[in-house]
């Protein structure tokens, strides 16, 4: 319990119920695009709408993340967090009043006239959702890896036992409930917001390249998982699975795995190894698919739940990396997530596209065909996330102690504004401009990072910046270069 106190360290009662918020949120995702929930009470023919539906939802989260991609590249400043609410809000509400005048028609017009109208419904549930999405990133962003990594778990444990209480509701009243925790979990963000230290984002191209290098393994692996999901969701969905089953059986498993990663989170000491996690869970959700042929027809739905409990290991995994590479980094959160979240939802979409076409032509007989296909999909993700060795950014730290020698000898009060000088006429931001002082100082890469108190990768990576607008490539040529904007004002 040390690490929960550790947590919510200086925060008051009422802050860390705002952040239940994000809990709520999950739900809302669990009720509307991890299951039939939402759409239930559009019976059995509702599985191909809720096709349509679904696809619209993933088609205007890829729109919503490619405008802030491109908006978030041009300048690292982000709108207030009351627009971004009332935006995320309003495109919401859109959705759900027009969803929910879809389902009052339900009843008397026939339902290939309804789908133009839910479909609509869903463009602006999906808008919503990506802009709420990226409020909770850079909440998220404002924690150190280990606090993120123990948020995102613990949520997800609230998040299931309040769905498992939401599955004992009338199925008439889905789609309010759904928009009650909705607009909560907006609220409650917005709050939680305001109730934590602003973030002082700046983007640095290098720096904001680096940073993708180090993360598009995760992205890949997350994508591929995702791509499975979308295909297994529509292929269950077309089977003879009652409602009850199907929600049960996801429950049960994402439960054991969440409580499985979350029990070390809270006991163990060390930094969280998040490779570690993959290694150990990803190969328990390959397994599930192998043993499918065997037990389909007697746990409905579990074909689902494993390709759900990949892509939950991996996407909250994911998740605490980008948060974490934001906290460090400093650039924007809405720019590094969406740039995943683009990634992760085009596979969805076209799993789910794929799996809609042939959802009709794959039964019980083509499960062992399906099952060798997925568990080799996972191989894919498990080889091209761990054979292959990060490579760390070379020749950063040349120079050695001589050189941290030489700098000692001039450490001065004039030697900030000398860097000073040089971060601006160089174009530096902020970030760049205070690692700069300490390579003048004959700081490595190692030191600047225990001094800053971030990753060392971070550090490398706004040196490499340093470096490529000075057009230089060691650390003594940066040092010569503040020694010489020291003569060149005395020259003057």
């Amino acid at each position: 319990m040390d690490r929960l106190r550790e947590l919510l360290a200086g925060m008051r009662a009422r802050d860390v119920a705002f952040m239940s918020g994000y809990a709520l949120y999950l739900v809302f995702g669990y009720m509307s695009f991890e299951s039939p929930t939402v759409l239930t009470s559009l019976g059995e023919a509702g599985s191909f709408v809720q096709s349509l539906f679904l696809m619209a939802v993933i088609s205007a989260r890829l729109l919503v993340y490619a405008v802030m991609i491109t908006v978030a590249r041009r300048t690292a400043s982000h709108v207030s967090s009351l627009l971004a609410v009332v935006v995320c809000g309003g495109a919401a509400a859109t959705g759900f009043v027009v969803t929910r005048m879809a389902f009052q028609f339900a009843g008397f017009v026939p339902l290939a006239d309804l789908v133009p109208w839910l479909v609509f419904g869903g463009l602006f549930f999906g808008a919503g959702d990506a802009l709420i999405n990226l409020l909770w990133a850079r909440f998220c962003g404002t924690f150190d890896l280990r606090r993120v990594y123990l948020f995102v778990l613990v949520s997800n444990v609230v998040s299931l036992a309040v769905y498992f209480s939401v599955t004992l509701l009338p199925p008439d009243i889905m789609l309010p409930v759904g928009a009650v925790l909705f607009f909560a979990s907006v609220l409650f963000c917005k709050r939680s917001l305001d109730a934590r230290m602003p973030l002082a984002e700046e983007y640095s191209a290098p720096v904001f390249k680096g940073a993708l290098s180090a993360l598009w393994r995760p992205m890949l692996g997350t994508a591929i998982l995702s791509f499975m999901s979308g295909l297994m969701l529509q292929v269950t969905a077309r089977q003879d699975i009652p409602l009850a089953t199907f929600q049960q059986t996801s429950l049960v498993t994402q439960a054991v795995v969440v409580g499985a990663l979350l029990l070390p989170a809270l006991f163990v000491k060390s930094r969280p190894s998040l490779g570690s996690v993959y290694k150990m869970a990803l190969p328990l959700s390959a397994a599930g698919f192998l043993l499918l042929p065997l037990i389909w027809s007697g746990v409905g739905g579990l074909a689902n739940a494993c390709a759900q409990l990949g892509t939950l290991v991996a996407g909250i995994i994911l998740w605490c990396m980008l948060a974490s590479a934001v906290h460090d980094t400093k650039l924007p959160a809405v720019l590094l997530f969406s740039c995943s979240l683009v990634c992760t939802n085009a596979a969805q979409l076209a799993g789910t596209i794929v799996g809609f076409l042939n959802a009709d032509t794959v039964g019980q007989g083509d499960l062992e065909l399906t099952a060798v296909a997925l568990v080799a999909v996972y191989l894919v993700a498990m080889v091209s996330m761990f054979l292959f060795k990060d490579k760390h950014l070379q020749g950063m730290d040349a120079g050695g102690d001589a050189v941290a020698m030489h700098a000692a000898e001039w450490l001065d009060d004039a030697l900030e504004a000398r860097c000073d000088a040089v971060a601006q006429a160089h174009g530096f931001t902020p970030r760049e401009a205070e690692i700069l002082v300490h390579l003048g100082q004959g700081r490595t890469a190692r030191a600047i990072s225990e001094k800053l108190v971030v990753s060392e990768n971070t550090v490398k990576y706004h040196i490499k910046s340093i470096y490529q607008k000075l057009d230089v490539h060691a650390r003594d040529e940066v040092i010569d270069l503040i020694e010489h904007a020291e003569h060149a004002e005395h020259a003057e």
